[in-house]
């Protein structure tokens, strides 16, 4: 597999277009902040489950497209777990050292994404085109999942604006029915995620970006609320000893949504794309060392 390299002065990453168009490796002055599967990936499975899909990923950022969350069996063009385009391999229509662009085309969809980066700054833009000759639903979900150095110290999260906070339970489906103010789940302690955090699941509303610190350095992931008006939260900090994940694991998942959970297009569809609609959206990540660090 080939991966390419996007550099700057103080920041680097790796992008795999063969699977999922997936940034798996991201360094910002030598320290590695996205996670990486404890495994050797394998292969990814047509159609897969869950257990497929985390076999074969490789870590760091991808697009989950079209759907996100359990497979979607039915209908002309059914769905493995998190969509056939996340490890699908994307053709690359240009690049060069600080941005590439990417390409998925099938079953009546037509994708285009965009990576491009400064000395601290990870912009990725993406477009989604219904080709069919009906309506199609679809789930977009960004797969933004921290992890490495960045994971050595207690993070503190701090959602942006007048954000509201729901539990999930562990497969992503509800799991309590309402959304609550942020503070009640912060005095739960959902704002530090650290060793002894649990796994868990949790989706905001009401937010468009959120900033992530731990002893040294600053993460702030920005988003359009009006197309992924959800932002899942998923921690995994060592404490899935079962397979795949064997207490080696350890993970920050910050993935805004256009659904408000994760059980997939089988929960109902977040959005309908029309015949030769095209829908955009981006997302921001900027990281830089703490004041004073």
């Amino acid at each position: 597999m080939k991966h390419h390299a996007l550099v700057t002065e103080k920041l680097t990453l790796s992008v795999l277009p063969e699977t999922g168009a997936a940034i798996t490796d991201g360094l910002f002055l030598g320290k590695s902040f996205f996670a990486k599967p404890p495994y050797q990936s394998i292969a990814p499975k047509p159609l897969g489950t869950e257990s497929d899909w985390v076999a074969a990923w490789n870590g760091g950022w991808q697009p989950l497209i079209p759907s996100a969350g359990g497979e979607y069996l039915k209908g002309k063009h059914p769905q493995g777990f998190h969509g056939n385009a996340s490890q699908a391999r994307w053709s690359v229509t240009n690049s060069n050292s600080k941005s590439i662009s990417l390409n998925w085309s099938d079953e009546d969809l037509e994708s285009e994404r965009a990576i491009n980066i400064s000395d601290n700054e990870i912009n990725v833009k993406c477009s989604l085109l219904n080709l069919n000759s009906s309506p199609r639903p679809v789930i977009i979900t960004e797969h933004l999942i921290l992890g490495s150095d960045f994971l050595n110290s207690e993070i503190t999260l701090e959602p942006v604006g007048n954000a509201q906070f729901r539990e999930l339970a562990y497969d992503g489906s509800a799991n309590g029915a309402e959304f609550a103010p942020w503070e009640t789940f912060e005095q739960a302690d959902w704002a530090k995620v650290n060793k002894n955090t649990p796994a868990r699941m949790g989706v905001f509303s009401d937010t468009s970006c959120i900033k992530l610190c731990n002893e040294l350095y600053e993460i702030e992931i920005s988003w359009d609320a009006s197309k992924l008006p959800f932002l899942w939260i998923w921690e995994e900090m060592g404490q899935t000893v079962e397979e795949p994940w064997n207490g080696k694991f350890w993970a920050l998942g910050i993935e805004p949504s256009n659904a408000a959970d994760g059980v997939g297009l089988s929960g109902g569809p977040a959005l309908t794309l029309q015949v030769n609609e095209k829908f955009d959206w981006s997302v921001n990540l900027k990281i830089h060392e703490r004041a004073g660090k």
